[in-house]
């Protein structure tokens, strides 16, 4: 196998709610002693058939079966248990250092987050008192198992500005954040930075004109005059409306317990990746030698 060089497992703050989900299912404790009940009622069962039925011989083989499987399952006790979503997003990490290459996962929402942000932290900072006349930050923060570059840094809070594609999806009438991955990337924030405060801020961005000109071709056709094109584009053109209808703001708690949380599942993701997912490539690799 190639001499790989992958380093040390840190969190992207913006992923960190992928690998703070919770596994669904059995633990491996309750599936050890659902197989030994099981185990159990068999042998009670084997016990009861005369040797010389046909069904004896198959009794024993499915006891020979689940004494497999507890053994394989008590080898399992000591990984951590970590959700397939967890699973998923470390195989992906692993795999940017295995095969060297990166797919960067895009969609036109990103985009226009992507394109509108600067101008989004300017609209925002004028109307969020405790952001201050802000600009973007550009400081990447690290530590021993995060790393982030939060969007505003003030004196007491750190932000994170989310650019929302459509007034339909500008979550107006929201009382709680919509999604739990930015409290937990806001938490993570919170840690790199010092900052004990922190906020989500929604902020509705008019739609950049070469952006409208493509829905335009994908919803009206290749064809369509002025008046209908103006039509269309106003549906994604905000700056009209007052703040109250673009802003939207969330207050993220700080939480100690939750900083600690985290710390202690990127342990267990390296232990993941140390003991299970590199052995398997090495596994692979010794095949094909």
């Amino acid at each position: 196998m190639q001499n790989l060089e992958i380093p040390e497992f840190r969190i992207r703050c913006s992923a960190i709610g992928k690998i703070m989900t919770e596994p669904q299912g059995k633990s491996i404790e309750q599936k050890i002693q659902d197989a030994k009940t099981v185990l159990a009622e068999t042998v009670i069962k084997r016990d009861a058939t005369r040797p010389e039925l046909k069904t004896y011989s198959n009794i024993c083989e499915k006891i020979l079966k689940i004494e497999a499987e507890i053994s394989d399952l008590e080898k399992q006790k000591g990984n951590p248990r970590l959700s397939k979503t967890c699973i998923s997003f470390l195989e992906s990490w692993v795999n940017e250092f295995v095969y060297q290459r990166r797919i960067e996962v895009t969609s036109k929402m990103m985009d226009k987050g992507n394109i509108v942000e600067y101008d989004a932290i300017i609209y925002a900072s004028g109307h969020v008192k405790e952001m201050g006349l802000s600009s973007k930050n550009t400081q990447k923060f690290r530590n021993d198992w995060a790393q982030g570059e939060p969007d505003v840094i003030s004196d007491d809070y750190v932000f994170d500005t989310k650019c929302s594609w459509s007034h339909d999806t500008f979550p107006l009438y929201s009382t709680v954040l919509p999604e739990s991955d930015y409290d937990w990337q806001v938490k993570g924030y919170m840690a790199l930075t010092g900052k004990t405060k922190g906020r989500v801020v929604f902020v509705l961005m008019s739609m950049p004109e070469e952006m409208i000109q493509k829905e335009a071709r994908w919803k009206l056709g290749a064809e369509f005059t002025r008046e209908e094109y103006e039509s269309f584009a106003a549906q994604f053109r905000y700056d009209d409306l007052p703040a109250y209808l673009r802003i939207r703001e969330y207050e993220v708690e700080y939480d100690e317990s939750c900083i600690d949380a985290i710390k202690k599942r990127v342990l267990e993701c390296r232990a993941y990746i140390n003991n299970t997912i590199i052995p398997a490539l090495e596994m692979n690799a010794k095949k094909y030698q």
